[in-house]
C-alpha cells in the first residue's frame, strides 16, 4: 500500500456538483481517494453528481460504475445532437438506473445519499433523502430548456445546480470534514465560444456565488482545472474527463494528504 494511504479505511462525507459530461470526473476523483483508503460515509449531490453518487451509495465501486456506463453506452445517449430534436431525454438514464441499481429507495442504500433538485415553481432547493431514488436523480439532472421538468408528488423539479451546485447543506448538521468536489472550473471568456459555450458560462456565473460560499465550508475542495476544456455535452470525451479527475486528485492527495 502507498505510504500516504491510511492503513485502515477512512470515511468522509462528500458533496458532488453537477456539470453534465464533466460529472464523469467524479468517478476519477473518488477512485483516487479510494486508492488512499478513503471512502464516502455519506454523499450529497446534484445533477450529474447525483448519478455517480447513486451508484456509489448503492455499493458499486468506481470501476464498476465505469463499466456500466461503457456497457450501456450511457454517454452516447446523452450527447447533444441539434435543436430540431426537441427536448433531450433522460429516458436512457432512467432505464439504466432501473436495470442496475440494486436498491431503488434511499433508505435501502449502503451509504446515506442526499439528492438536491430545484422546485421549478418556487426556485427553492429541495433535498430528497427518502422514497424513490430514480425520480429524484432525474429531477436533479433536468437542465431547464433542455430537459422537461420532473413531476414528483404534485410538484415540478429541475436541475439542482440552479439552487446550489455544491449542495453541502444536507451534510452540515450531522457530518464534519466534508470533502467538496466541483467539476465546473471557470475558464477565461472566449468571445468565439459559440452559443452553447455562452449558455454554459451564463449558468456558471449565475450559480458561482453559492458555490464559492459552500467551498469555504469544505475541509478539502477538489476542482480539477483541466475540466474547463470540456463542454457539458461532450459525452464522447468521458475517458479524458475521468482521467483528468483522477490524475488531478491523485496529485492533490500526494501534496495534501487527508488526515
Amino acid at each position: 500500500m502507498n505510504e500516504l494511504s491510511h492503513p485502515l479505511p477512512v470515511r468522509r462525507p462528500f458533496v458532488l456538483s453537477g456539470g453534465g459530461a464533466r460529472g464523469y470526473a467524479h468517478l476519477g476523483v473518488l477512485k483516487a481517494f479510494a486508492e488512499r483508503n478513503i471512502f464516502p460515509e455519506a454523499i450529497a449531490a446534484t445533477s450529474a453528481g447525483s448519478i455517480a453518487a447513486a451508484f456509489i451509495c448503492d455499493g458499486y465501486t468506481t470501476d464498476e460504475v465505469r463499466e456500466i456506463f461503457q456497457r450501456h453506452k450511457l454517454g452516447l445517449s446523452m450527447q447533444w445532437r441539434n435543436w430540431r430534436a426537441g427536448f433531450l431525454s433522460l429516458k436512457k438514464v432512467a432505464e439504466v438506473l432501473e436495470k442496475t441499481l440494486r436498491h431503488q429507495t434511499f433508505d435501502a442504500l449502503d451509504i446515506p445519499l442526499y439528492v438536491t433538485a430545484t422546485n421549478f415553481v418556487t426556485g427553492d432547493q429541495t433535498i430528497f433523502q427518502e422514497g424513490a431514488i430514480i425520480p429524484a436523480v432525474l429531477a436533479a439532472s433536468s437542465v431547464p430548456l433542455l430537459f422537461q421538468p420532473i413531476l414528483i408528488n404534485d410538484a415540478y423539479y429541475v436541475d439542482g445546480g440552479l439552487s446550489g451546485n455544491l449542495p453541502i447543506e444536507p451534510l452540515l448538521a450531522d457530518f464534519k470534514q466534508i470533502i467538496g468536489v466541483h467539476v465546473n472550473p471557470l475558464t477565461p471568456y472566449n468571445p468565439a465560444g459559440g452559443f452553447l459555450a455562452n449558455v454554459e458560462r451564463t449558468l456558471h456565473l449565475a450559480i458561482r456565488e453559492s458555490v464559492l460560499k459552500n467551498k469555504l465550508r469544505c475541509s478539502q475542495f477538489i476542482e480539477p482545472t483541466g475540466l474547463g476544456q470540456f463542454g457539458m455535452f461532450e459525452f464522447n470525451k468521458l475517458e479524458n474527463i475521468y482521467n483528468i479527475g483522477y490524475d488531478y486528485t491523485k496529485n492533490i492527495l500526494q501534496e495534501q494528504p487527508v488526515s
